[in-house]
């Protein structure tokens, strides 16, 4: 690779990181301006690769939905490797509370792409935890997707109370209505 095309995609990471960073710590609505300056970067440099606020949310996403798919993959041989993803997704929530919202706003066919890929990650995940009796009988692949909306809407609601045993109490609800063990 060129040298400055490896300084375009060094610079897209860091954009990408700081973004990551400021989302969690701030809520959805930091500028691109911010986010720039927080990877020490111009404005021009931020808007040469993302248009929007949205666009920069999409490609966190895509990204957090990449690093799911890739955890699936490795976890197909463990009967209770749904549980090992829901509690990752879970987390990647609770750092990552205001990316649902923003997203709701951006395009609409990328956001369905996104989720179906999700749900894709965790169907032969479920399949396995439902033979091994992981999961509660009758819970399916919805009911753990359901329960990410749940989460994200708790999440959401308690993201700026102080109060860090609200995600604590979450997951343990969760686990106790779908899962039997694990």
């Amino acid at each position: 690779m060129p040298p400055q095309r490896r300084d375009a995609a060094r610079n897209r990471e860091r954009l990408l990181a700081a973004a990551r960073r400021l989302f969690a710590e701030r809520g959805h609505d930091v500028p691109l301006e911010e986010v720039a300056r927080a990877a020490e970067m111009s404005r021009t440099t931020i808007y040469r690769n993302f248009a929007s606020r949205e666009e920069l949310a999409a490609e966190v996403h895509e990204d957090n939905v990449a690093r799911i798919e890739r955890l699936a993959l490795s976890l197909r041989e463990r009967d209770d490797g749904v549980v090992v993803l829901f509690d990752f997704v879970l987390g990647m929530q609770g750092e990552h509370r205001s990316l649902t919202r923003i997203l709701s706003a951006a395009d609409i066919e990328l956001f369905t792409s996104l989720s179906e890929r999700t749900v894709a990650a965790f169907v032969p995940l479920v399949a396995r935890a439902q033979k091994a009796g992981v999961l509660h009988p009758g819970v399916g692949v919805e009911d753990v997707m359901l329960a990410f909306s749940m989460a994200g809407g708790a999440l959401a609601d308690h993201a700026f109370s102080g109060r860090p045993e609200v995600g604590d109490r979450l997951r343990e609800m969760l686990h106790r209505a779908l899962f039997s063990r694990g």
